[in-house]
């Protein structure tokens, strides 16, 4: 019996620490993110990973905008789509410009007119840690959140957490949709420029 017991702590012990160890790196991000502390931001965003994220979002959304016929697996070969999206992705993916809109929750880098009431990730937006929790979403070494808490769920930001070499670090960001079309707009317009200038 006292086997059984013990073996049930352990076992409670771990799942609470698992189950805390995303929500405290989440906040760690957001601080990092609201003080302005890159070097902090770097160490928890797999960059990589994000781009490829943010890359298929604006390509998705370029052609959903646009009506241009892209074939499904060129959009999503991340070379090709890399190619179509770089103009606007590639202002997107410092951890600055990173930092920059998830903070202001707004493309400031790209588009720097936020529109009025626009909000950003960071300590006191991402909820309390029993709002977390109720709204994430875990699996086997993956932890998803939408954020900040104050939006209505079609308008927040959706962050991507992986436990890669026993650290989590934010691997994917999913934009509100409305700055997905934003975007997708200066995309177009980027594209388009070189067409104009001949």
């Amino acid at each position: 019996m006292r086997k059984t017991a013990a073996t049930l702590l352990i076992l409670a012990l771990a799942w609470i620490g698992y189950t805390a160890w995303p929500i405290y790196e989440l906040g760690v991000l957001a601080r990092a993110i609201e003080t302005g502390d890159i070097s902090r931001v770097e160490r928890r965003v797999y960059f990589d990973a994000v781009r490829i994220s943010l890359t298929n979002q604006i390509v998705a959304a370029y052609v959903r905008r646009t009506g241009i016929q892209i074939s499904p697996r060129a959009q999503h070969m991340s070379t090709v789509a890399l190619g179509i999206a770089h103009p606007v992705v590639e202002r997107l993916i410092s951890p600055q410009a990173l930092a920059e809109l998830l903070g202001t929750g707004w493309p400031v880098t790209i588009v720097p007119d936020a529109p009025p009431g626009t909000v950003g990730i960071n300590s006191n937006t991402i909820g309390t840690v029993w709002q977390i929790f109720a709204g994430s979403e875990y699996g086997i070494g993956r932890f998803e959140i939408s954020a900040p808490v104050a939006l209505p769920p079609p308008d927040r930001f959706r962050l991507t957490f992986r436990l890669l070499q026993w650290r989590w670090r934010l691997v994917a960001v999913t934009l509100p949709e409305g700055i997905q079309n934003v975007l997708a707009d200066e995309l177009d317009k980027a594209r388009r420029a070189p067409a104009l200038a001949r």
